[in-house]
């Protein structure tokens, strides 16, 4: 099981940095970088207490402007382990800091259950295009119309041939496109 820690980043204007004072987790967890605006650095780190339980494979992350980055860290505790540390999140070069107090508590023997698997799983295709992306058949279909365009447009009479091309160009432009969404 994973804990999400959650924290907001420009929510609140440029460079602002919101999270909670405390966590607790009984394993790994990951930190949800939440950026609401402008792409920044945030840089993560474990003080001694927490780092002598828990690792983190990058301490430097770059966070996209209105995007989600996940970042693991590793709890490696053993059994009936409580330990109090500090994660310290850091944007805009150190002009905002906050400090969270972790505790990593594996003494419990509580069952908990991820709110994810309520979730009900999407069910596969069948048939014959089981297993397919739908973006790659639609790029390719029309991939295909634009260039049976083109053809009929060489050989055209009258002035169809400007539409046929037209027509094919608008195909082989839109087939590029959801080539590149992949």
């Amino acid at each position: 099981m994973t804990d999400t820690l959650v924290v907001e980043i420009n929510r609140a204007g440029l460079h602002s940095l919101e999270a909670p004072a405390s966590f607790e987790t009984d394993g790994s967890f990951v930190v949800e970088l939440r950026n609401r605006g402008e792409s920044t650095h945030v840089h993560l780190h474990l003080d001694d207490a927490l780092s002598s339980v828990a690792r983190l494979g990058a301490t430097n992350h770059y966070v996209r402007g209105n995007s989600v980055r996940k970042v693991r860290v590793d709890v490696d505790a053993p059994e009936g382990t409580s330990q109090d540390g500090s994660l310290k999140v850091v944007v805009a070069h150190g002009a905002q800091t906050r400090y969270v107090t972790v505790t990593v508590d594996t003494t419990t023997n509580e069952v908990r259950v991820d709110p994810e698997l309520a979730q009900p799983a999407d069910p596969e295709p069948e048939g014959l295009l089981a297993g397919v992306d739908p973006l790659t058949v639609s790029a390719l279909g029309l991939g295909l119309v634009g260039i049976i365009l083109a053809f009929g447009a060489v050989f055209a009479t009258d002035g169809i041939n400007i539409v046929l091309a037209v027509l094919a160009l608008l195909a082989g432009l839109i087939a590029g496109g959801l080539a590149t969404l992949r």
